[in-house]
């Protein structure tokens, strides 16, 4: 009877062991969590310096992932990348964290803290997470994990998703797998743009600070240039005043000045806050359509030189901003189209786009090739050039917007 009560004991024991042991390795297996969910994306600038040069397949300066869906611990990743010439490329990278796959830690497991660890089945071994900290990143308050090996000096990631959000990568005499040798150069990622969490200006959502932007210039250059042709009587009066200011001068000074400053330094301003392509971008065509629309004020009031002067300089540097978008692009590559047709409305904005805004354009260009300063017939040849351009011009803007506030705010519900 003692030897079965022992042996029942015994076996008692084992089990407890062997659900302690089961429940430990399944509470290990449940901190590997997802922290991605369909949807998410991220994108990063790439700095590449020190001596020699990237392989070219590697030899990347931009980089966009976004996440396709999520299976458990499974989920596919579209990476797209712009290399250094120019060109862009996409690919699928397929993340499990079962079996250690996180392509290089650009996403790991959620809510690691230090002392934790993930599977890479490329070493094989834990990566641990080496320290954490609070720090504001692409405008938000994050929890910021580090990690790091003999590559990957620096690594960074958002340890509420996982995704890394920098990182310092140090190739020296190496040589790949396809003979490339590389001296000494120093890869540095970080990232410049998110729809993860919500960055904040002045307390509002920085895509929708944009957005408000974008209306505030609408209303101030359009006011501020209404009351300059108004007064126009005035203006005159001041340039016959002081003869060294020829009445075309004035509003040639102030037409020039304001295109280059607001071409050259106001998007750096925006950039240097933390503003992302697309948010800068929506705040300048605010600005071309404003000016646009002043030209068509000047022309009312039979300002034609400075109704066609104004007008020029617009579409040129709507032309300048529209061929920089081109020449990114690869013709090369169909898959870097993609994100224009993955949903009716995407297809139905890029419609949009190119249905109003390339003839918007062409019609500029023969503005542009009629306007003649002193040409006494430029008005009468002119003017449904300008009526077709202007509609078109507004339409495109309109359509620019309601794109923006679909892909870049949550204002309509469906970002």
């Amino acid at each position: 009877m003692m030897k079965m009560k022992k042996a029942s004991v015994l076996v008692l024991v084992s089990l407890i062991v062997c659900l302690s042991v089961f429940a430990l390795s399944t509470s290990a297996y449940v901190e590997q969590t997802v922290g991605v969910k369909e949807g998410d994306w991220m994108e990063y600038d790439i700095t590449v310096t020190g001596t020699g040069s990237m392989p070219p397949t590697h030899d990347v300066r931009w980089m966009r992932m976004e996440v396709l869906s999520v299976d458990r611990e499974a989920f596919p990743v579209n990476v797209t990348v712009r290399y250094a010439n120019g060109t862009v490329g996409s690919a699928i990278w397929k993340f499990n964290f079962t079996e250690g796959n996180t392509e290089g830690w650009v996403i790991i497991p959620a809510n690691l803290s230090p002392g934790d660890t993930f599977f890479d089945y490329s070493k094989p071994d834990n990566v641990t997470i080496q320290r954490e900290e609070q720090k504001t990143v692409l405008g938000a308050t994050r929890a910021v994990t580090y990690g790091n090996d003999s590559i990957r000096q620096i690594k960074e990631w958002d340890k509420a998703t996982g995704f890394f959000i920098g990182s310092v990568e140090v190739a020296k005499n190496h040589t790949n797998v396809d003979g490339w040798y590389t001296d000494n150069v120093t890869v540095t990622i970080k990232a410049t743009a998110t729809n993860i969490w919500n960055r904040q200006i002045l307390g509002l959502d920085q895509s929708v600070f944009a957005l408000v932007i974008s209306g505030l210039v609408l209303v101030i250059v359009i006011s501020v240039s209404t009351l300059i042709i108004w007064q126009r009587e005035k203006l005159t009066n001041l340039s016959l005043r002081y003869p060294l200011l020829a009445k075309r001068a004035i509003p040639a000074i102030i037409i020039v000045g304001v295109v280059v400053f607001t071409a050259t330094i106001i998007p750096s301003i925006w950039m240097n806050m933390g503003l992302s392509d697309a948010e800068v971008n929506i705040i300048m065509q605010s600005l071309w359509l404003s000016l646009v629309l002043v030209s068509v004020g000047f022309r009312k009031t039979g300002k034609y030189f400075a109704h066609g002067l104004l007008m020029t300089a617009v579409v040129i540097a709507t032309l300048i901003g529209f061929s920089s978008v081109i020449m990114m692009w690869s013709p090369s590559d169909s898959s870097s189209m993609g994100v224009y047709f993955s949903s009716p409305f995407k297809i139905a904005e890029f419609v949009a786009h190119g249905v109003l805004s390339i003839p918007a354009l062409a019609l500029g260009v023969w503005f542009i090739a009629l306007w003649r300063p002193n040409s006494a017939t430029f008005p009468a040849r002119s003017r449904q050039i300008v009526k077709l351009l202007v509609i078109l011009w507004v339409l495109s803007y309109l359509a620019g917007v309601l794109g923006y506030i679909v892909d870049y705010t949550t204002l309509l519900g469906v970002y």
